[in-house]
Formats: C-alpha cells, structure tokens, sequence
C-alpha cells in the first residue's frame, strides 16, 4: 500500500469520525435551525420596530477598550461569528486574539508535519485537524452551557415569581436570580439587567439575550413577558406557570435522550463496523485488499464507500433524533 493510500484512508477514517461525532450527538435542548433562522428574523423585526442597530451596551463597552487595530480585526466577518460562538461557550477571550493562536498553531503543525514526512497530504490533514479540534471543543462547551440554561430557567422563573410576590419588582427579582443562582444563568440575567439599567427597552434587552442563548424555552418566556406587559395581569403567575410548563418539557426532553441512547450505541457499532472489519480482515491476511489497493477505479470506490457512510449516519440520525 503506498502512502498516497494509506493518507487517503486515513483522511476517510477521520472525516467519517468528525461527522459521526456530530451527526450522532444529539442534544438534549437547544434550537433546531428552522428555529433558529424564524429566531433571527423575529430578533431583526422586533429591533428594527425599536430603531434599534441590536449593539449590546455590554458588548459596546467591551469594543471601547480595544485598540484601531484590534476593532478592525473584531470587526470582520469571520472573527464576529467565532466572537459570537465563544461568547455562547461562556467564554471571555478576545476573539481575534484566539482565532490568531489558532492559525499559528494549524501553521506550525503543517510546518512540523512537513519537515517530518514531506507529503502534502499529510500536511493537509494535520492542519485541518488542528483547526476542526478548537471548533468541535467550542462546539461542544456550547451545547453543554445551552443544556444547563434550559435546565436552570424553570428554577429562576420560580425564585422571580416569588421575589415578585413578596413586593420585589421584575427587575429587582431579575437581580435576585442574578445574585443567588450559578452561571450560566446568572451572568446572562445580570447581562440583561445593566441593559435594562442602562436604559434599554425590555423586549430589546431580552431579545439580545436570546441571541446570546438560542433558547425555545428563553423565547417562550419573553414571549409571555411581553404579552402580559401590553395586556397586563399577574406576572408572579404567569411566570410559575411557565416554570411548570418548562419543567415538565425538560423532563420530557431527558426522558427522550434516554429512550435513544440505545439507538445512538447502535449508531456507533454500525458505522464503525466497516472499520474493524477492515483493519481485522488486513491482519490476518494482509493481501486481501490488494485487487482494491492495485485497481484503477479505487479512488472512486473508496469514494463511493464514504458516500454510503454519511448518508447511513444522516438516515440513522433522522430515525433517533425525536423533536419534541
């Protein structure tokens, strides 16, 4: 087997790998991009309804303390979107800052990959890897931190509804989930706080909270907080009752990862199934694959059998992830 086969398998072996990873890990919470794509429109029409440009004063004070240079560099495209992915992680680092150790670091890798083996496959595969690992790590900080905000909202509209009926305000019962709960709730309700104190509307304080927690369960509760804001009402109850309505969704959702988990097992064994067999079948006899390996039409076959993996991993994806 030469090396532009062995680099070619190996590249098959990692792509089916990072698909899998993603294909196969289904959150428990979070927004499905329909969601999210009628999220942002709603976002955009709410803003424009208040002439407001959807610039957070927390993110404004932060762009004040850099440098020309580094707003530019915050300022283009690709780092404000990688700003927005580290910001849903709950992460502090500037953007730009992090973006460049990473081109430095896929840099040196394709370097040392280089020196070592002299091919350029190898040296593509090394800086791709080093690039998808920091994304697929954010990815996951990402989901995990959404999981715990949905997990803790029905907890916070409860401590609100009866800070509200013992005579607090809904900003000061706001403070209260602010002051008393964990992150990440709590540094999203005291974000939404200052922009309220600094005199932002409440619909558009908390529609840049939900664009920095894509949230159905956050979008359900200021739906309702709007509505009763215009037609009025108990606000202390209506914000237990959401609780109760939240809750017995998170419970629903942890009931249905549960029921897939076996499904998700099953998912791994099937799609790695082709691998071991491989590797198996090239240990106890080590030329059983030359007719593929010597063939012409092996890139295509190998093409082929890549193919039939990501369409198995999106059809067994479609039969295990439940929406609920």
């Amino acid at each position: 087997m030469d090396d532009k086969m062995i680099a070619v398998i190996v590249g098959i072996v990692f792509v089916t790998v990072f698909l899998a990873s993603q294909i196969l890990v289904i959150s428990a919470m979070g927004t499905r991009q329909i969601d999210r794509k009628k999220l942002k429109k709603r976002s955009l029409d709410i803003l424009q309804a208040h002439g407001d440009e959807g610039l957070s004063i927390v993110k404004q004070h932060y762009f004040d303390r850099l440098g020309v240079i580094e707003k530019w560099f915050e300022s283009l495209f690709f780092i404000a979107e990688f700003k927005k992915i580290l910001e849903q992680a709950g992460k502090k680092q500037i953007a730009y800052r992090v973006a460049l150790i990473i081109a430095l670091i896929m840099l040196g890798a394709g370097l040392i990959t280089w020196v070592y083996t002299r091919h350029l496959w190898w040296v593509l595969g090394s800086v791709l890897v080093v690039f998808v690992i920091p994304l697929w790590w954010l990815r996951k900080q990402r989901m995990s931190r959404l999981d715990k905000f949905e997990e803790q909202l029905p907890d916070a509209l409860q401590m609100m509804s009866r800070s509200m009926s013992i005579g607090y305000s809904f900003l000061e019962s706001m403070t209260v989930v602010a002051k008393e709960m964990s992150p990440p709730i709590s540094l999203e309700f005291a974000k939404t706080v200052e922009e309220i104190k600094y005199g932002r509307d409440i619909e558009v304080a908390f529609i840049l909270m939900i664009e920095r927690v894509p949230s159905l369960s956050l979008i359900a509760m200021t739906t309702a907080i709007n509505i009763q804001k215009e037609t009025g009402g108990n606000l202390s109850e209506v914000l237990l009752k959401i609780s109760h309505v939240l809750n017995n969704r998170f419970k629903l959702h942890r009931r249905i990862k549960t029921l897939s988990a076996d499904g998700t097992k099953s998912a791994w064994v099937l799609i790695f199934l082709p691998f071991a067999l491989f590797a198996i079948l090239n240990m106890l006899n080590p030329g059983y694959f030359d007719p593929l390996f010597k063939s012409t039409d092996r890139e295509m076959v190998l093409a082929i059998f890549l193919g039939l993996e990501i369409l198995a991993m999106l059809w067994i994806r479609l039969i295990i992830n439940i929406d609920a």
